[in-house]
């Protein structure tokens, strides 16, 4: 059972509450419009695959800013174990997300034939494993691999446009994890892959001058997603 609350923002924001069901498990995330929907408007998607970490929805607030930004309605949710979810050790993640995404395709105002697929670490070998698992509910028309973990192979089974970036200062070579992908992903696809690498970034694409997502990154993202 879905449950909805709209709420308004204080800057032109929207932003329906949602429960619904995972695994076995109960979860909690949130849609968020970058204008108040209407009747005969549609937006289209941001769908958030969250990296292994403990943190819960509000920890990709830099990039649910960028998104709306760029026009898109935002989804973002709460794992098992983190924030308003509940947490359960029964069940599978992978299930999970896939739950998620058919939950924030079902909501009205969202063009799901305009989704992308913004994926971090972990989340990037998630949506890589289980590719076609979310593309049976509504293949995604873009992707984008933040903190790729696909090497030059894995990345194949993203079939979708696609955007990789990358922090300078990441273990991962971007040489391999970034350009290395994409040029492989280029050659086997005329979706267009492209990538950025992020000068002084870490691996979760901080500026340690800012402590902040890195400004180069922002700007990336936002232009690729107003061309898209």
């Amino acid at each position: 059972m879905i449950t909805n609350t709209i709420l308004e923002s204080i800057k032109t924001r929207y932003t329906t509450d949602l429960v619904f069901a995972g695994d076995g498990v109960r979860l909690a995330g949130q849609l968020d419009f970058p204008a108040r929907p209407s009747r005969s408007r549609t937006f289209p998607l941001i769908f958030v695959l969250h990296h292994a970490g403990c943190e819960d929805r509000d920890g990709y607030e830099a990039f649910a800013e960028l998104g709306l930004e760029a026009g898109y309605a935002v989804f973002r949710w709460d794992k098992r174990g983190t924030g308003r979810s509940g947490a359960g050790g029964r069940g599978s993640t992978t299930q999970d997300a896939v739950n998620a995404y058919e939950v924030a395709l079902e909501q009205p105002h969202v063009d799901r034939r305009r989704v992308v697929i913004l994926a971090q670490d972990a989340g990037t070998g998630l949506l890589g494993s289980s590719f076609g698992l979310f593309a049976r509910v509504q293949h995604p028309y873009g992707v984008i691999l933040a903190t790729n973990t696909l090497d030059e192979d894995d990345v194949l089974a993203i079939e979708s446009n696609l955007l990789v970036v990358v922090g300078q200062h990441d273990w991962n070579p971007w040489q391999t994890f970034g350009k290395g992908v994409c040029d492989a992903h280029n050659a086997a696809y005329k979706y267009g892959a492209t990538y950025y690498v992020a000068p002084h970034a870490d691996r979760m694409l901080v500026d340690p001058r800012t402590n902040r997502l890195h400004f180069g990154v922002q700007n990336a993202l936002l232009d690729w997603l107003q061309t898209l």
